[in-house]
């Protein structure tokens, strides 16, 4: 290619596209490209297609190693117009890298002037040396022993700045080889196809695939995953190299692939001359390599059938840099919509791991912040707050669920807490104490009998094991004592059942307000690993009074200044004289007549059957007193004092306890996972670079 043509070429690029390319590489270099698909020219082939010459044809740079040798990462090659020519030769280290490491890589750095970068080996020895700065064996190294990886996701690039250079940029990819060597095996292989076909995925990647006119299209492995990557042909451009080195007859059938119709692709196919191995020993230059190549397709049949437009690399890089120019312009809204996005996204993840725990004053500080949020929701819960959309049976609704299972409890304990039914002056169950699962009344008319379970069949038997030095007739207050004992066995039960689901309520509660509060799952399992043993000295505080209310009600004396104890005693006696008269007596209208006769037949019963009576009507007045006070006590002197209260579990964790916390417990408790550093290290990094592009993004101005 002439001066004048390569000038001429040149003054085509633009301020714009400049600048848009500039934005795009920049990102790049903060490796956003990581993050989402960014607009780029990847170039893929096998090694022996004439990738690199093709490359070396476009940048007149000697880019190229033996092709024997497998490069073991991605090369990106930016090639800019400026006035003055210099090569810039950097890493991009890969977004997965630590900090530590990527400080390594950026140290990474070379420039050359023209004349020095192409003197022969430099460009090898600037392979080796970022190999062995990526930690990866060199192009020509034999073992690959000692080495953590062998490919790298960190990016070399190379800046080709000069009059003559046109504004392109594309992504360089190793590639594939078909013959084990002692420098690249099948395990090397299928790194470098899956490498290849990461780029290639890509839905805003170009992807330039070269191959050679000597290899039949079919057996060409590379457009097998190009078709794979783009089925409909849109993103892909073919090159064909090696045209000169076709034997006779066969250039048919090349013809028929580079004018489009055995492979169809949108943007079609170039053919490029490059030099053969006898023009390299014969030491034809680039400039050289133009001219011969230009004269090819002008002179030799068939190739000077084809559109000119569609031969040499001068077409091919013309076409490339405005392909690229017209692929970023159309993709660039849509990518900074996806940044946006993407900064958005990545700011609520960090929000969701709070502020950053490293030191001791952030640990604390975020104890006090999550006890004070803590606080607030427990204030809100014992109160009855809620949100009107949650479910009954949300841990959160702490109130409903406690007084659900108040209202549960008083229900069975009034049904269930007795273990014989007392009795009406009639004979019958009394209904305020039969199960709901039990007949309401139980009387067998045909039997004299009473049912084992009958309480005055239990009261008999007592009172006859325990007879005394009492008279006849009367009860020994002790008797009483033993009956009300045996009568509210069932209350520790029941009242155990009770507390047990009160405190599961309320360690579901702690659970699932801990986690709210912590948003760490290991800030969360520690703090619950460091309250639990506080927890269950809490509830044993509750066991314990329990205990001293079943001791008081059922192990102390009897005893109440409650009126209705006499009140009731007195209804019920009143109840069985009435019953007594209505036995003697008859209806007549709205009257009842009462022979005396009768009456005196009615009053006559055994001073047993008189005491049986009294000691059932006294348990059962007071019977109906205690149990009265003890479920009252048990919900506000239990529950609320010692499962709800101030100095209860429920209330441990607050900005006091955090005070009082020594050091390493706040560590143990608060300090970031390696787990979660690590997290939080990546995604702030993330939304750096995110920033970073968004800024670039937002100063580019495209016009159409």
């Amino acid at each position: 290619m002439s001066k004048i043509s390569r000038q001429n070429m040149a003054s085509l690029q633009n301020e714009e596209q400049t600048h848009i390319l500039d934005a795009i590489d920049e990102m790049r270099n903060f490796g956003v490209n990581e993050d989402i698909s960014i607009p780029q020219i990847v170039v893929v082939g096998d090694q022996s297609s004439g990738k690199s010459s093709t490359l070396q044809a476009i940048t007149h740079m000697p880019l190229a190693v033996d092709s024997e040798l497998c490069t073991r990462f991605a090369t990106q090659i930016v090639l800019r117009r400026t006035t003055e020519s210099t090569v810039k030769v950097s890493i991009i280290p890969s977004s997965r890298t630590d900090e530590e490491t990527k400080l390594h890589l950026l140290k990474f750095t070379r420039e050359f002037s023209e004349e020095e970068f192409n003197e022969d080996g430099v460009f090898g020895e600037v392979v080796n040396d970022a190999a062995k700065h990526m930690g990866l064996p060199t192009p020509g190294a034999e073992s690959k022993e000692g080495f953590d990886k062998r490919f790298s996701g960190d990016v070399l690039k190379i800046e080709v700045f000069g009059p003559k250079q046109p504004h392109l940029s594309v992504v360089d990819v190793p590639g594939l080889f078909h013959n084990d060597t002692i420098y690249q095996t099948k395990e090397d292989l299928e790194i470098v196809r899956r490498l290849m076909k990461d780029y290639m995925d890509n839905p805003r990647s170009i992807i330039l695939a070269v191959m050679d006119a000597r290899v039949n299209l079919s057996n060409q492995e590379v457009f097998r995953l190009a078709r794979e990557a783009d089925k409909d042909g849109s993103r892909t451009v073919g090159v064909i190299t090696k045209c000169d080195a076709l034997q006779r007859g066969d250039e048919k059938e090349v013809l028929n692939i580079a004018q489009n119709t055995v492979e169809k692709l949108n943007h079609g196919w170039f053919l490029v001359k490059n030099r053969s191995t006898q023009d390299l020993r014969d030491g034809v230059t680039l400039q050289e390599r133009d001219v011969r190549e230009k004269s090819f397709f002008d002179t030799i049949s068939p190739w000077n059938v084809l559109s000119k437009e569609r031969v040499g690399v001068e077409p091919l890089t013309r076409f490339l840099s405005n392909l690229l120019l017209s692929h970023i312009r159309k993709e660039f809204p849509v990518l900074l919509s996806e940044i946006e996005a993407l900064v958005t996204k990545t700011q609520e993840q960090l929000k969701g791991y709070g502020e950053p725990r490293q030191t001791l004053s952030q640990q604390r500080r975020f104890l006090r912040r999550m006890a004070s949020q803590y606080q607030k929701l427990v204030e809100d819960s014992l109160n009855g707050v809620h949100l009107s959309d949650t479910e009954p049976g949300d841990p959160t609704k702490l109130r409903w669920r406690i007084r659900t299972a108040n209202e549960a409890y008083a229900r069975s304990f009034r049904r269930n807490g007795h273990r014989w039914v007392f009795k009406t002056a009639e004979n019958t169950y009394d209904s305020d104490f039969v199960n709901v699962f039990e007949p309401l009344s139980y009387v067998d008319e045909e039997s004299k009998e009473e049912d084992s379970d009958d309480i005055y069949n239990r009261i008999r038997q007592v009172h006859n094991q325990t007879k005394g030095i009492e008279l006849q007739g009367t009860v020994h207050p002790q008797l009483i004592k033993n009956i009300f004992r045996q009568q509210s066995q069932p209350w520790e039960g029941l009242s155990r059942n009770h507390l047990t689901n009160v405190k599961d309520i309320v360690d579901q509660y702690l659970k699932f307000t801990f986690q709210k509060v912590a948003r760490d799952p290991y800030v969360f399992q520690n703090l619950e690993r460091f309250l639990r043993p506080r927890i269950l000295e809490g509830h044993s505080k509750a066991d314990e009074e329990l205990r001293k209310l079943l001791e008081d009600e059922r192990g102390g004396i009897l005893q109440t200044v409650n009126h209705y104890l006499a009140e009731t005693l007195t209804k019920i006696r009143s109840d069985r004289v009435i019953r007594r008269l209505k036995d003697a007596g008859y209806e007549e209208g709205h009257e009842y007549k009462v022979k005396f006769k009768n009456l005196a037949a009615t009053s006559n019963i055994s001073n047993d059957d008189s005491a049986i009576y009294d000691i059932h009507d006294t348990v059962k007045s007071y019977y109906k007193v205690a149990m009265k006070r003890f479920l009252d006590n048990v919900i506000i002197q239990v529950v609320e004092r010692h499962v709800l209260g101030p100095n209860a579990p429920l209330r441990l964790f607050s900005s006091d306890f955090v005070d009082d916390l020594e050091d390493d417990e706040v560590k143990f408790i608060a300090a970031e996972s390696s787990t979660t550093s690590m997290t939080r290290s990546d995604l702030t990094m993330k939304l750096g670079r995110l920033q970073k592009a968004l800024d670039i993004a937002h100063g580019v101005s495209l016009s159409y």
